[in-house]
């Protein structure tokens, strides 16, 4: 038979192994290229800025969804609208439930807001992409709002705010970009 010390020096290995396997990998990060309308991502409240009403900067380290409302600036801030299921009271008038952002994207497949989710149309703030994290795929929550669904909270948050979309587009240059085309 086996010695009792192989069989110990077996069963940590694939205990270690078990270990290892079991913890979730690391999302990788966000970059300027990968944020445009549309797009959603997590990020904790006490990075919005402005904070919004009624949140302090020293709170608000578990993380929400948010809603990319424009590509990132130059300086990498993205304009976003926060998803919440515990908005404050005084912003009840300027907050409207998910469901009316996310039926395309239901419709798609690729996900949805929970039930009871709510937008903050009237109060975006901005996130630094090194703030941003992905979408955890097992999250349900759509990685990309459909344009139509995209195009709808636009208009909400113009609406309650007269913000509109300026931010130029962040582009990845290819191996095979010609030098005069690389920004």
């Amino acid at each position: 038979m086996y010695s009792i010390r192989t069989i110990v020096s077996v069963a940590a290995v694939l205990l270690a192994s078990v270990v290892v396997n079991a913890a979730p990998l690391p999302m990788p990060a966000v970059s300027a290229h990968h944020v445009k309308p549309g797009g959603v991502f997590m990020a904790k409240p006490v990075n919005f800025d402005p904070p919004l009403p009624g949140h302090s900067t020293t709170t608000g380290a578990r993380n929400h969804p948010v809603i990319a409302l424009d590509h990132p600036s130059h300086d990498g801030w993205v304009p976003v609208a926060v998803v919440s299921h515990n908005h404050p009271e005084h912003m009840q008038g300027a907050i409207h439930e998910a469901h009316h952002y996310d039926h395309n994207t239901h419709a798609a497949g690729v996900g949805s807001f929970s039930a009871g989710s709510q937008i903050a149309v009237g109060h975006p703030t901005h996130v630094h992409i090194d703030d941003m994290h992905h979408v955890s795929p097992d999250s349900n929550l759509p990685h990309q709002l459909h344009p139509t669904d995209t195009g709808n909270l636009h208009h909400a948050v113009n609406h309650e705010t007269g913000f509109v979309p300026s931010n130029e587009k962040h582009r990845t240059p290819s191996p095979h970009t010609p030098p005069w085309r690389k920004q």
